[in-house]
């Protein structure tokens, strides 16, 4: 009853923001993290807290550290403990649930919010535009049509922001669910009608929210499970061979992406400065060299009004409250060492799950690995790795990812690519013996 409601709420934040208000969301988020504490402390998590990653640990000790020297140390307080029970509640979900479990979990939740989301732009497109019902601006009108809760683009041939509101995290949310039904459609031993139509509703709309950091995450996802998938049962020297191909590949993608980068980016419909992230960046560099060592204090998503963030970047009328790069923003915030643990917990936590996911024959296995690589992805050009629904899924993984290999499903005897391709040749029989 918990994980529902919990994935939810920081899945699409800006929605229950919108509906209660800041003041009402602050109050849910509260209980259930409290709610999400006894739970964990019921289950005997005894396991599951001797498997948080080292650098995690010191992350979160070194944002409690940060209050002694912020500029802003009542925010500090207040992002702390955000930043504690969304903690709680991810090591809730990693001690209470198998990854199988995990799986139809975040499956059913992302069916239905992106169906919701879908329906919510539906009414938005017939009856127009939606204003939230707690704004966060001044006045009856929006000073900017950012500031909408839908702008009922739909039809319109311009990005939508289903009900979370925002169209980078609605592509986020819609690439996870590839992701998620994708896994759940080769793994499951029910009809595969449901995850093949929620499959298809992520593809539309994640082509819909139109988002080119998105769009190259599918790309490298892509590519990642094909290494993974032929790494499967060969010997070590095979392996690495793989690897090194996969590298060097990626090496040449990268050169030829940064000598037609203007080219590559309006061919994805973006600016050659990236939607205006090398100016953003720029600034926030700017910043973190005047405090570069210790930062300027634990704060997540930068509060309208504080010092030094307020009025620092404004893009088409609109302020900026994120740095569009969770590596930036945790030094901006935490100095140095901040993003030292944040750099060394992301390779451990890919190093744990790319193991789990080349050595076990179970394609299910690809599914903590696929999560890990979305959130990575999004921490290029989005903040958002450090809060809400982005920050829950790397404390769940990494620490998941610590469990023995003997915990998990046994083995199988047929590697995962033949699975792979029997997957849609068992759903054409099926299809054919009813017909």
């Amino acid at each position: 009853m918990l994980a529902y409601p919990g994935l939810f709420i920081l899945m699409a934040g800006d929605a229950v923001r919108y509906s209660v208000g800041w003041g009402g969301w602050a109050v849910i988020v509260g209980v259930g993290a409290l709610i999400a504490l006894v739970a964990l402390l019921a289950g005997k998590p005894g396991k599951t807290l001797m498997r948080v990653p080292v650098p995690l640990a010191l992350l979160l000790a070194l944002m409690a550290l940060s209050l002694i020297w912020s500029q802003y140390r009542g925010f500090t307080g207040i992002a702390l403990a955000a930043q504690i029970g969304t903690t709680i509640f991810a090591l809730f979900l990693a001690n209470q649930f198998g990854w199988r479990q995990l799986l139809n979990i975040f499956a059913n939740t992302l069916r239905f919010v992106l169906g919701a989301s879908l329906l919510f732009e539906l009414v938005a497109a017939i009856f127009g535009p939606i204003k939230p019902i707690f704004p966060n601006y001044e006045g009856d009108e929006p000073p900017s049509a950012s500031y909408l809760w839908s702008q009922g683009n739909l039809f319109e041939g311009d990005r939508i922001q289903g009900i979370m509101g925002n169209a980078n995290l609605l592509a986020f949310t819609a690439v996870l669910g590839i992701m998620v039904f994708l896994v759940e459609y080769i793994v499951t031993h029910k009809k595969r009608s449901l995850p093949l139509s929620s499959l298809i509703l992520a593809v539309l709309l994640a082509a819909l929210a139109k988002s080119a950091g998105m769009t190259l995450a599918i790309a490298l996802i892509a590519f990642a499970a094909l290494i993974a998938i032929f790494s499967e049962g060969r010997d070590r020297a095979m392996r690495h061979r793989i690897y090194g191909y996969g590298i060097w590949a990626l090496v040449g993608v990268a050169v030829f992406g940064l000598i037609y980068r203007a080219e590559l980016f309006d061919l994805l419909g973006r600016s050659p400065d990236a939607s205006g992230r090398f100016y953003i960046w720029g600034e926030v560099l700017n910043l973190i060299w005047e405090k570069p060592l210790e930062g300027w204090g634990w704060i997540s998503y930068w509060v309208p009004g504080v010092e030094p963030f307020e009025g620092l970047i404004v893009i088409n009328k609109v302020p900026m409250y994120q740095a569009h790069n969770a590596f930036l923003d945790i030094w901006l915030q935490l100095g140095i060492l901040g993003l030292v643990l944040l750099v060394w917990l992301m390779l451990q936590g890919f190093n744990r799950l790319w193991a789990v996911a080349v050595r076990h024959t179970n394609p299910l296995y690809l599914f903590p690995l696929f999560g890990f690589l979305v959130i990575a992805a999004q921490s290029l050009t989005e903040s958002r790795l450090l809060i809400e629904i982005s920050w829950v899924l790397l404390v769940l993984l990494t620490t998941k990812s610590r469990e023995p290999f003997a915990e998990l499903e046994p083995l199988g005897r047929t590697p995962k690519r033949l699975k792979l391709l029997r997957a849609p040749l068992d759903w054409f029989r099926k299809k054919r013996i009813s017909a």
